[in-house]
């Protein structure tokens, strides 16, 4: 939700999840400042919980979205009468895979709700986007009228910290997430598309899992921490900044909070929202361990960075200019979010794009109204299927962790 201000967060304590009525009570106070679920849900109408599955863990390890939380979501919004579909796109394992072990699936059975596996995409388009201006997103975003993301509160090793806005990047299935990680070469061109993505898919509320956050090492490796925390925004970044006030993280070292500043989404700083129900100041949590040195996005394997380098290019095409096609309209220098811009068709045949300042985001290729861009790709690139290898080596080890877990 774009706003200025005006902002509203709704804040409430609760202290676990082991009584679901008084988890019910409190979603239904959360809810109350904002009008209630039946201000974001209108009967017949499909919505889409966005769930964190981020990989197979059990509910009390605080990597993904409690079951309790959901299932108190799910009743809300059959209650204002819509249709309640759950789904994310993890980046280990499968949908299926991962609602099984974190109790979901149980959850969404019992309260006959729909599962929705994230396997086909749809390509969603905003030309005014900075780097996602055309991303293949989950097709269930076309099924269901309204989404609901269902973050939960954890630092990120990568980018900080990880909530409302970062909780959309599961709409990508499967491995594309982790190509994108190689395209990008820092975190905040990745916030940025992050970003993006919620200007795509238009999030109508957010409903943040804090009872138990997770800190240090996150989002999968940290430990978790009780936080008692319930809080509610139909704006994500404003939601977001609460969410680190209350960590001590100070928002301006979250990529997302500078991203949605950049892009004017949102109250990106905590003087412009307005805080209903608990007082902050009363729940935050000085000794809460943040991420001490971020890590670089390309170590995401544990490879030298020499081989990092050379597996990117194989994995991120190269923009190429066809010059019999090219009209010399420029779009593709004034549309290329790096200053200087990295492609410049004036230039020498074979120097037009710069390889070391070029993001791979493509935009040049999008803006072209010629189609004069090609996406070059390696030899060996070409050869080997990289996006067929990484879904199914994500899907194994999924399963891999699933069945460690159950021992």
């Amino acid at each position: 939700m774009e706003n200025n201000g005006g902002s509203t967060v709704s804040l409430a304590r609760l202290e676990s999840y082991d009584d679901f009525e008084a988890l019910l009570a409190a979603l239904r106070e959360l809810l109350r400042p904002l009008g209630g679920m039946s201000a974001f849900v209108r009967p017949g109408q499909r919505v889409l919980l966005k769930v964190n599955l981020l990989a197979p863990a059990r509910p009390e390890q605080a990597v993904t979205t409690h079951p309790e939380l959901l299932r108190g979501v799910i009743r809300l919004v059959k209650e204002a009468g819509g249709i309640a579909c759950v789904g994310d796109g993890p980046g280990v394992g499968d949908t299926l895979t991962n609602l099984k072990a974190c109790g979901m699936a149980k959850v969404i059975e019992e309260e006959g709700a729909e599962a929705l596996l994230f396997k086909e995409t749809s390509v969603f388009e905003n030309l005014e986007n900075r780097i996602g201006k055309r991303v293949a997103l989950s097709r269930h975003l076309l099924d269901c009228q309204v989404l609901i993301s269902l973050p939960k509160l954890k630092t990120h090793v990568q980018m900080a910290y990880t909530g409302a806005l970062k909780n959309q990047y599961g709409l990508i299935p499967g491995s594309a997430k982790g190509q994108y990680h190689f395209r990008f070469q820092n975190r905040e061109h990745l916030a940025d598309l992050m970003l993006d993505i919620n200007r795509l898919a238009k999030p109508t509320l957010a409903i943040m899992d804090g009872i138990v956050a997770m800190e240090g090492e996150g989002p999968s490796g940290g430990q978790p921490r009780k936080l008692g925390a319930l809080m509610a925004s139909a704006d994500l970044a404003a939601l977001d900044v609460l969410a680190c006030h209350l960590i001590g993280l100070d928002p301006e070292r979250n990529p997302l909070n500078m991203a949605a500043r950049r892009a004017g989404y949102g109250a990106t700083r905590l003087e412009e929202i307005n805080v209903c129900g608990e007082r902050p100041e009363n729940m935050r949590l000085l000794d809460f361990k943040l991420v001490k040195a971020p890590v670089n996005i390309m170590r995401i394997l544990p490879l030298p960075a020499a081989w990092l380098r050379w597996l990117r290019r194989q994995v991120a095409p190269r923009p190429q200019i066809n010059r019999e096609l090219c009209i010399m309209c420029l779009r593709c220098a004034k549309g290329c979010p790096v200053q200087p811009a990295a492609i410049d068709p004036k230039m020498p045949p074979g120097k037009e794009l710069n390889s070391m300042t070029c993001i791979r985001c493509y935009c040049c290729h999008e803006f072209c109204p010629v189609k004069a861009i090609d996406l070059k790709k390696s030899g060996l690139g070409r050869l080997l299927d990289f996006r067929n290898i990484a879904d199914i080596g994500t899907r194994l080890l999924g399963k891999i962790v699933a069945f460690m877990r159950k021992r």
